[in-house]
């Protein structure tokens, strides 16, 4: 890493805020309630697979290519129980989605220690941002959060049409924020294939949240709570300069 930064950059969901329940404990409840087993390691990978479908993989790519940004809910469905050993015939596919549709209402909130963490680096002066691969402004999100007045600016992929891990979304975080020179900024995220393959693409260094030990074996900078990049940080933080 460069001994100093002047910029860091969070994502936004499974980084800062979480669900609760989370949304793989809630599938695998929901896969349970309907009968289906599945051993603990066949999870963990199955986690792992989510994390890599949402990354703009080959199969997610097909399936809005296929169905449209809007309409990939059954085939994620149907690629998750596949995943799982349990093929699943079309008419299950969409009961299944539905009956996860109608049972996961979960509600938003910060990931511990995300407030002090952003006290701590906002008092440094360095800039502080949010890259999302949402595909709508979610500055209003950050205000019921509490933590909108921390960032000096946010980024959705879809206000730009490009997403992680695409390079280019990085590049255009780093223009928004002032012109960031790439090797001054660094990004913090939970998802090693949108988030750490993609900061490092271009040319920024990134920290890896693995709070629930999915990417054990991922060569990267790594913590399991947000508090933990303050470690990483202490001493290599210079007030932000564009």
């Amino acid at each position: 890493m460069p001994s100093t930064y002047h910029a860091v950059l969070f994502d936004l969901d499974g980084t800062l805020r979480e669900s609760q329940p989370h949304f793989m404990d809630a599938l695998y409840q929901c896969l349970l309630d309907k009968d289906i087993q599945v051993d603990t390691f066949t999870w963990r990978l199955t986690e792992r697979w989510v994390h890599h479908y949402w990354a703009q993989s080959p199969e997610l790519v097909a399936d809005i290519e296929e169905n449209g940004p809007g309409n990939i809910w059954a085939q994620f469905i149907a690629r998750l129980m596949t995943h799982v050993g349990h093929p699943p015939h079309p008419d299950e596919v969409a009961a299944f989605g539905q009956y996860v549709s109608d049972t996961y209402q979960p509600s938003s909130r910060l990931v511990a220690g995300a407030r002090e963490t952003l006290t701590t680096l906002k008092q440094t002066g360095v800039i502080l941002g949010v890259l999302s691969n949402r595909r709508h402004v979610f500055t209003g999100e950050l205000q019921e959060l509490g933590i909108d007045s921390f960032f000096d600016f946010t980024l959705a992929a879809g206000e730009v049409g490009v997403w992680k891990p695409m390079t280019e979304i990085f590049l255009h975080a780093l223009q928004r924020g002032g012109d960031i020179a790439p090797d001054t900024a660094i990004y913090i995220g939970d998802n090693y294939y949108a988030d750490i393959v993609g900061a490092t693409s271009a040319g920024i260094d990134a920290i890896l949240l693995d709070e629930r030990g999915v990417f054990t074996d991922m060569n990267c900078a790594k913590v399991q709570s947000l508090p933990e990049i303050l470690i990483y940080l202490d001493g290599h933080l210079l007030p932000g300069a564009a």
